[in-house]
C-alpha cells in the first residue's frame, strides 16, 4: 500500500492533510503476456529471426516444463553473430548463449521498487514469474507508463 496525503469525508469530498491509504501499482497491473519463449535447443539463427520478426529486444528460454532457465536477448545474439563472423563458428543454440538464471520479477511486485531497480544497470525486461512459472514480461517503457498514469491520476486527487 502507497500512503497519500488526502483524507476522505463524510461527504467525499478529498482534502489535503491527512494520509488516505491507496493500492499499490503491481508489476500484474502492467505486465504483458509471453507472446515468445525458446527451447534451450533453439538455434541462434531461429532465435534471432523469431526476436526480429516479433520485434522483441529479448525472450524466456524454459525448458520442457515451461520453468524458467535463461533468458536470451538481441545484445546475446548480435555477439553470437559477431563472433560467428569473425571465427567461423559453428551454429549455437539458445542454451549456448542465454543469460542463465535471469533475473525475474514477482506479479505481485512494486512498480516503484522495480523501477528503482531498473535504474541501475539491469535489464530492459524482466520475465514475470509465478509459481515457477513463466506468467509475463514487463518492460522500462510499462514500467514507465505505469509511473506516468498514477502521476496524471495524483494530479487529479489533488
Amino acid at each position: 500500500m502507497v500512503k497519500a496525503d488526502y483524507t476522505l469525508d463524510n461527504k467525499s469530498n478529498i482534502s489535503r492533510g491527512s494520509t488516505m491509504t491507496t493500492p499499490a501499482i503491481l508489476v500484474s497491473d502492467y505486465m504483458k503476456p509471453v507472446i515468445v519463449h525458446f527451447s534451450p535447443s533453439t538455434s541462434v539463427e531461429e532465435v534471432v529471426k523469431i526476436l526480429v520478426k516479433n520485434k522483441l529486444v529479448g525472450a524466456p528460454v524454459l525448458d520442457e516444463n515451461k520453468q524458467l532457465i535463461g533468458f536470451i536477448t538481441e545484445k546475446d545474439c548480435l555477439k553470437q553473430m559477431i563472433n560467428d563472423s569473425y571465427y567461423s563458428q559453428d551454429h549455437q543454440v539458445a542454451q549456448d548463449i542465454m543469460r542463465e538464471k535471469p533475473l525475474s520479477v514477482s506479479p505481485n511486485a512494486s512498480i516503484i521498487e522495480l523501477a528503482e531497480e531498473m535504474l541501475g544497470p539491469r535489464p530492459k525486461l524482466y520475465p514475470v514469474v509465478d509459481n515457477n512459472q513463466v506468467v509475463g514480461i514487463i518492460t522500462r517503457a510499462d514500467v514507465l507508463k505505469a509511473l506516468s498514469l498514477a502521476r496524471i491520476e495524483s494530479h487529479n486527487i489533488g
